[in-house]
C-alpha cells in the first residue's frame, strides 16, 4: 500500500460524520447542536472524534480563585510583613 493512498484512509477515519454527541456527565444522546444536556443540565461544547461532548471551562471559576489568592497575598504582606 502506497503512503499517499495510506494518509488518504487516515484522514477519512478521522473525518467521521457524527448525528449525536453524548453528554459528558450522564451519557445521554444529544443533538449536535445541544449546548445543555436535557437530562442533567450540565453545559456541553463541541463533539470530539469519538463523539463526547468536551465539559466548557468555566473561567469566571478561575478568575476568581486568582483574585482571592492575590487578596490574601496582599493582605498578608500588608498585615504581617510590614
Amino acid at each position: 500500500m502506497g503512503r499517499k493512498k495510506k494518509e488518504k484512509i487516515e484522514e477519512k477515519a478521522e473525518k467521521i460524520d457524527l448525528l449525536v454527541k453524548r453528554c459528558p456527565e450522564c451519557f445521554v444522546s444529544l443533538p449536535l447542536d445541544a449546548k445543555r444536556c436535557s437530562s442533567c443540565n450540565s453545559r456541553v461544547g463541541r463533539a470530539d472524534k469519538h463523539g463526547m461532548a468536551i465539559k466548557p471551562t468555566h473561567w469566571i471559576s478561575y478568575i476568581v480563585c486568582i483574585l482571592s489568592w492575590t487578596i490574601l497575598i496582599l493582605y498578608v504582606n500588608w498585615a504581617f510583613l510590614r
